[in-house]
């Protein structure tokens, strides 16, 4: 099944014996998050340069966000990181990293090349503002089998 993965808040994370929190970079210190949530719970941090993803790393993160790689609504006036700090990130990551931000389609290739083996991705728009939803979430999911 999928994990169900709260944004920002441990304490309710904790309510709802969620399996896991991602936390901002102005959110909960990973290692306050995990002594509330316990050794089982998954931890992920958003990260925007390389020294946050090996800080996220010496936290003992179990994965990170990476971006935002284009300019997006959902983070507003957050600067684009684009796909070097993606390269970097797939250079010094020891465990998973998610490219988020402005994952679409297009930039798909690029960021599968960039990423490395241990890079996910997370998409918003490219779903959920598209025509068809679930036509956009299987075309991802096609170019995601290929790459």
């Amino acid at each position: 099944g999928a994990l169900f993965i709260v944004n920002d808040r441990v304490d309710l994370a904790l309510a709802v014996e969620a399996d896991g929190v991602h936390l901002g970079q102005g959110d909960l210190p990973p290692a306050q998050a995990r002594r509330l949530l316990g050794p089982d719970r998954l931890i992920g941090r958003s990260t925007h340069a390389p020294a946050q993803l090996q800080q996220a790393m010496a936290d003992g993160c179990d994965y990170a966000g990476v971006g935002p790689l284009q300019a997006t609504p959902t983070k507003p006036g957050r600067e684009p990181v684009g796909l070097d700090y993606l390269r970097q990130a797939a250079q010094i990551a020891t465990i998973p990293h998610y490219a988020i931000g402005g994952v679409d389609v297009q930039l798909l290739p690029a960021l599968l090349e960039a990423g490395g083996p241990h890079c996910r991705v997370a998409v918003v728009r490219a779903v959920m503002e598209a025509a068809d939803p679930a036509a956009a979430a299987r075309q991802l999911l096609e170019l995601l089998a290929d790459g």
